[in-house]
């Protein structure tokens, strides 16, 4: 039985991995699939010491020393308090949201990481809170504290009413998370899988 150990960034939701995991383990019953969640940074940590054979995250800085395929490139939402803006708006641009706080969704150990990626790279104009959780953040947030980012793919996992989600927009461009496979070896096991994975997202 072989068995392929994937890492990745637990933010990005599960429910495509596991769709794809489902499909692989049917199609090739010889192998098993091992999803790890787990922080941004421990997913290149885990490749490095050669605990997984895949990591999946989102593109950030140049990844030089793995193979790499784009899986997805999928819009990022501002998750914000229903009626905070008029109904039927669906964009928002990063700018009109300066005077509000932007909860980092993040452990005390991976708040550095995430910092980076909302201040240096987004360059959003808010101050920054971080929250334990996705589902902290959106409690927050529908008590009207502030909003949080998800890409449009996971932001459908959060049920709720009291929030609402639009495309964030940096100066009427959007925003976008692409969102990559990074392997040291290459296999026709781990193509087989991205294979499968794309389709999901």
């Amino acid at each position: 039985m072989n068995e392929l150990k994937v890492a990745y960034f637990n933010q990005l939701g599960q429910i495509e991995l596991k769709q794809a995991k489902r499909k692989f383990e049917r199609k090739y019953p010889d192998c098993t699939i091992k999803l790890i969640a787990t922080g941004y940074d421990a997913v290149f940590e885990k490749l490095a010491d050669q605990e997984v054979d895949l990591g999946i995250c989102d593109l950030r800085d140049k990844q030089n020393d793995y193979h790499q395929t784009k899986l997805a490139r999928l819009g990022i939402k501002a998750v914000l308090p229903k009626d905070s803006f008029p109904n039927g708006m669906q964009m928002i641009d990063k700018a009109e949201l300066a005077d509000l706080p932007c909860f980092i969704v993040a452990k005390p150990e991976e708040e550095v990481v995430e910092l980076h990626l909302f201040k240096d790279l987004y360059r959003l104009p808010s101050h920054f809170i971080a929250a334990n959780s996705v589902a902290e953040a959106a409690l927050l947030v529908a008590s009207g504290s502030g909003y949080f980012l998800l890409n449009e793919n996971t932001v459908k996992s959060i049920r709720s009413e009291d929030l609402q989600s639009l495309f964030l927009l940096d100066h009427q461009q959007q925003l976008w998370q692409t969102i990559m496979a990074f392997y040291p070896k290459e296999s026709t096991l781990i193509y087989n899988f991205l294979a499968i994975l794309q389709k999901e997202y």
